[in-house]
């Protein structure tokens, strides 16, 4: 505790020589408003005197040295909220020598007082969490993994305690026996807490397991999510679709079931195009009396000149990439043709750039199937379907 005792005394000798000439010393009660007054406003005071002073200091520091923590720290308010403590440690001091000990004044000041300086706690401890958190998320956490979900934990296990410990200042009680009340109706904490709880487990499975960071695309098939990830938390993962369209979801959804992580694709720097061109059976062609005896003579058809063709044009662009499988291949016969698969990846993950390229592959091998005397396939003019 401050060493106030001397400081008071005087105080109080001074508002005492102030009512009596006044005329107002008989008045206990009136010296005590005016003790508490004085009081509150020298608390004020030293905790605006001392957040200016550090605030002063910090900013000097900051401007000479150029360090990203204490520029943070500005920005965050961490050192503001940390010299909230300052005001009810004033108060702590001088409060007890306002009433007379033991009485029931002096018992609900002393607790209101210790129930400030605990909540002054745990703003301080909460906005230290979060500097940190911020401090490592800014430049350490290089995997981008979803750390926020482990500081709302943080933050929430702090509020937790100070509030015990709040209850137990205020009702005289030990914070142990309100644990055990705690206990007995764990139940119905279960059951208000139970999101909360799911949520924290499946957080630590996606950090601990590295399934999800903040920035990576991710498509869960069992809702409209299909997005980037903007924040994750205890109690919800925020996705951005591509139309701009916010998803929230439950952390535990993503666990306990499926969704697809397109990270692993951003990181290859390559991605996949695989898409069939449907060929009319009709028109594929070839003097088969004419090939090799053992009927390996892809020029011996006309689909299979083409395809050759397909694989060199693939090979020779120069936006699809060697790291990645190219292949040309035919997939089982459809009512609608024979589809030939083009497969091979892009030298960019860039969607617009991957669509453009894609669109011209395509845009050649359909113009290029006629001269081998193939038909891409149509759906028949009789059994077109008429426009509405």
């Amino acid at each position: 505790m401050i060493p106030s005792h001397k400081f008071a005394g005087w105080l109080l000798d001074a508002i005492d020589r102030l009512l009596a000439l006044a005329g107002l010393e008989r008045y206990h009660s009136v010296e005590q408003a005016a003790y508490l007054l004085i009081v509150v406003c020298v608390a004020l005071l030293v905790g605006i005197s001392i957040r200016r002073i550090v605030l002063w200091l910090l900013r000097r520091y900051v401007r000479f040295r150029h360090t990203g923590w204490g520029e943070l720290m500005l920005r965050d308010r961490t050192m503001q909220k940390c010299s909230h403590i300052v005001t009810p440690l004033v108060l702590m001091a001088f409060v007890p020598f306002m009433f007379e000990s033991l009485s029931t004044l002096h018992t609900v000041a002393i607790r209101c007082v210790g129930s400030y300086l605990l909540i002054a706690v745990g703003v301080a401890v909460s906005a230290v969490l979060h500097f940190v958190w911020m401090l490592y998320d800014t430049r350490d956490n290089v995997r981008h993994l979803p750390l926020k979900g482990l500081l709302n934990v943080a933050v929430g296990m702090v509020w937790i305690i100070v509030a015990i410990l709040t209850v137990s200042v205020c009702i005289n009680r030990s914070p142990v026996a309100l644990l055990g009340g705690l206990g007995a109706c764990a139940a119905v904490l279960m059951l208000v807490f139970k999101d909360s709880i799911l949520g924290f487990v499946a957080g630590l499975q996606l950090s601990l397991n590295d399934m999800l960071h903040v920035g990576d695309w991710i498509t869960v098939p069992s809702t409209p999510a299909d997005g980037v990830v903007e924040d994750v938390t205890v109690t919800v993962v925020k996705v951005r679709n591509f139309d701009n369209t916010l998803i929230m979801l439950p952390p535990y959804t993503l666990v306990s079931s499926s969704f697809q992580n397109w990270k692993g694709m951003t990181d290859s720097g390559m991605r996949r195009i695989a898409r069939d061109i449907l060929i009319d059976a009709s028109t594929v062609t070839g003097d088969t009396s004419a090939a090799t005896s053992d009927g390996t003579d892809p020029s011996a058809t006309n689909l299979g000149r083409f395809r050759a063709y397909c694989l060199d044009y693939l090979h020779r662009h120069p936006r699809i990439t060697s790291r990645g499988l190219v292949m040309v291949r035919l997939m089982p016969q459809t009512e609608s043709g024979i589809p030939m698969q083009i497969y091979c990846f892009t030298d960019t993950t860039d969607w617009y750039t991957y669509e453009s390229i894609q669109s011209q592959i395509f845009e050649h091998l359909t113009a290029a199937a006629p001269a081998f005397g193939l038909t891409v396939y149509n759906l028949p003019p009789s059994i077109s379907p008429s426009p509405s």
